[in-house]
C-alpha cells in the first residue's frame, strides 16, 4: 500500500513490535488476522513491517504513525511501550500493549487474552487511562539544552566511580534538601511501581496528580521519600566537580550531567493515553505482581 493512499480513519491501527520477544511474531500474526477479518487496516513502522513480512501491512515511519491510526498496538513488554511512547512524543495516540509473557503494569493484556483484546478494540469498549509524563530539561557538556519526557521516572545516579554523589534538590525554586548517596529518583505515579519502588518509594495510584522524590541508598537516615503535587517544578543540581552524575530517563541511555547545572523537571504539557480493558483493575494487577496474599494469622 502506498503511503499516499493512507488517511486518518477509524478503521486503521498501528503495530510496533519487539522482535526479540519469544512468540511475538506468532502473536502479531494472530492479532492481524483477527483485526483484518473485522475490516481493519494495519500499519507498522518499517522495522516491524519488515519483520512481519506481510504484504497487507503498510509501512509508515514511527513519527508519522499517529497521523493515520486510531490507536497503536505495542507487542512486547513494559520496556517496548516506554520506548514507543518516547518515539511518538506529543503526537502519541492511545497505546494498547500486549505482553508476550505475563501481564505487566503498563500492558493492556497478555497473549492469552488476544480474542478478548481484539473484540474490545473492534467494539471500542476499552477505556483510556491518562498518565502524566515528566518533562526533563538539562544542559549538556557541550552547552546545548536538551528536553525529553519520561513515563516512569528520571534518575540521577553515580557513574562508574564507587563513591557517593552530592545532589541539591529544589521545589519551585526553594531548596528543600541535600542528598548524599547513590542518587535520586523522581517518579510519576505510573513509575511508582518501577525503580522508585525498588529504592523504597511508596506505591500510588497511577492516575494520581503527584510526583515522587525517592533517594537511592541515602547516607542520611532522615532522608525519606517525598510526595509532591504535579504542579511543582523540581530542580536537581549535581554538586562536586570530582563526582560523575548520570541522568537516565525510563531506564534508557544515560547522559552525564555537569556539576552546578540544574536538571529541571515538571509535568509535561501532554499526557499519555493508555488503553485498558473494561475488567482491568490496577490493584488486582498489583496484588498479583507483588504476590500479596494477606496475613495467615
Amino acid at each position: 500500500m502506498d503511503q499516499s493512499e493512507l488517511s486518518a480513519g477509524s478503521f486503521s491501527f498501528g503495530v510496533i513490535a519487539n522482535p526479540t520477544k519469544d512468540g511475538a511474531r506468532e502473536l502479531a500474526g494472530a492479532l492481524i488476522d483477527l483485526m483484518e477479518a473485522r475490516g481493519w487496516t494495519v500499519l507498522a513502522n518499517p522495522e516491524t513491517a519488515e519483520w512481519l513480512g506481510r504484504a497487507s501491512v503498510a509501512r509508515v515511519e514511527t513519527t508519522e504513525l499517529s497521523e493515520h491510526v486510531e490507536f497503536v498496538v505495542v507487542l512486547g513488554g513494559d520496556g517496548t511501550l516506554l520506548k514507543t511512547a518516547r518515539s511518538l512524543g506529543s503526537r502519541v495516540k492511545p497505546l494498547a500493549a500486549i505482553n508476550t509473557g505475563r501481564l505487566g503494569f503498563l500492558t493492556t493484556a497478555a497473549g492469552s487474552d488476544l480474542h478478548l483484546f481484539a473484540e474490545a478494540l473492534q467494539t471500542r469498549s476499552y477505556r483510556i487511562s491518562r498518565r502524566i509524563l515528566l518533562e526533563v530539561t538539562h544542559t549538556q557538556r557541550n552547552g546545548q539544552t536538551s528536553t525529553a519526557c519520561a513515563l516512569n521516572e528520571a534518575t540521577l545516579t553515580r557513574g562508574r566511580q564507587p563513591r557517593l554523589i552530592h545532589l541539591e534538590a529544589r521545589i519551585n525554586g526553594e531548596r528543600f534538601n541535600n542528598y548524599r548517596g547513590d542518587g535520586i529518583v523522581v517518579s510519576t505515579p505510573t513509575g511508582s511501581t518501577a525503580y522508585s519502588l525498588s529504592a523504597g518509594g511508596p506505591i500510588v495510584s497511577p492516575t494520581a496528580s503527584v510526583f515522587l522524590v525517592t533517594p537511592i541508598c541515602s547516607h542520611a537516615l532522615a532522608n525519606r521519600p517525598l510526595v509532591v503535587e504535579d504542579s511543582a517544578e523540581l530542580e536537581i543540581i549535581p554538586l562536586g566537580e570530582a563526582e560523575e552524575t548520570l541522568l537516565t530517563l525510563d531506564g534508557d541511555e544515560s547522559t552525564p550531567v555537569p556539576a552546578g547545572l540544574p536538571v529541571k523537571m515538571r509535568r509535561a504539557p501532554y499526557d499519555l493515553p493508555l488503553v485498558t480493558l473494561p475488567e482491568h483493575n490496577f490493584y488486582r494487577v498489583l496484588r498479583s505482581k507483588l504476590g500479596w496474599t494477606g496475613s495467615s494469622v
